[in-house]
């Protein structure tokens, strides 16, 4: 579905002659796509009252967390566009309570329709980078929360959405299905915030299956394990059964990891 249009706008893109920052927006693209494709594979699986269900996030169905990806979409163009033209554009034009208020009356809808809102979300945030001007790249946008990033770094932070989101659907995709490179992205991208604005009961997270260790407290144990294993603790998507083999050092129970967003 979305793999075709990356192949047939490519050319509208225009990143020949850019710097490694449109190389990278490609690659981000390429990425957004392949995620968004296997989600929706997801969603073509479930049974018509799944959406209803609970997800593993308190108080969501299934249907809050598609609705809320849908709409983080179209926050994510809103951005976009901003890039392009340097003005200030909101995330959400009406603000954190208005996407809420979206995300409520959607998740009412059946999975027909929760399907559909999801992919066409998705296609306009595509197209919202036809043609994306070098000056872009480089431009800073701020996102609901606060915090900011540069117009190149958009389809990746999708990315992240999407992955982090699929797993909360509980629906058999699971941090073991993230890619060791999503994952150690993910573990480059939050540890620094860890570090500096929470408390974490840890202060070093260091990878089994790689060589790689973050630094996200400045005193406290070690928690080591599989890089999958690690992004999903830091991000709160770690299973309650202990099956992500992490493992403590000096010997203790893990404990989770504060609150992200």
């Amino acid at each position: 579905m979305a793999q075709a249009w990356t192949d047939s706008h490519r050319g509208e893109l225009g990143f020949g002659g850019m710097d490694d920052h449109g190389a990278a927006l490609e690659a981000g693209l390429d990425e957004m796509v392949a995620c968004t494709d296997r989600l929706l594979d997801t969603v073509d699986a479930m049974s018509e009252g799944a959406p209803a269900g609970a997800s593993l996030l308190p108080a969501w169905s299934r249907a809050h967390v598609l609705t809320h990806i849908a709409r983080n979409a179209d926050g994510l163009i809103n951005l976009a566009l901003a890039a392009r033209t340097g003005e200030d554009r909101p995330m959400y034009a009406g603000g954190k309570q208005g996407r809420d208020a979206e995300i409520e009356a959607g998740a009412t809808r059946h999975l027909g329709d929760l399907r559909l809102d999801v992919a066409d979300s998705a296609e306009r945030l595509l197209d919202a980078f036809v043609g994306f001007p070098e000056e872009a790249l480089h431009r800073e946008v701020t996102f609901a929360s606060g915090a900011s990033a540069y117009g190149w770094e958009l389809p990746v932070l999708r990315v992240r959405e999407v992955q982090i989101h699929h797993v909360d659907l509980d629906s058999g995709f699971t941090p073991g299905d993230w890619s060791l490179e999503f994952a150690t992205r993910t573990l480059d991208q939050l540890g620094g915030f860890f570090r500096e604005a929470r408390e974490c009961p840890v202060a070093f997270l260091a990878a089994t299956d790689t060589d790689r260790r973050w630094q996200v407290a400045d005193d406290g144990p070690e928690l080591s394990g599989p890089t999958a294993a690690l992004a999903a603790w830091l991000t709160g998507r770690s299973s309650d059964d202990g099956s992500d083999d992490l493992v403590l050092r000096p010997a203790g129970q893990v404990p989770p990891a504060p609150r992200w967003v």
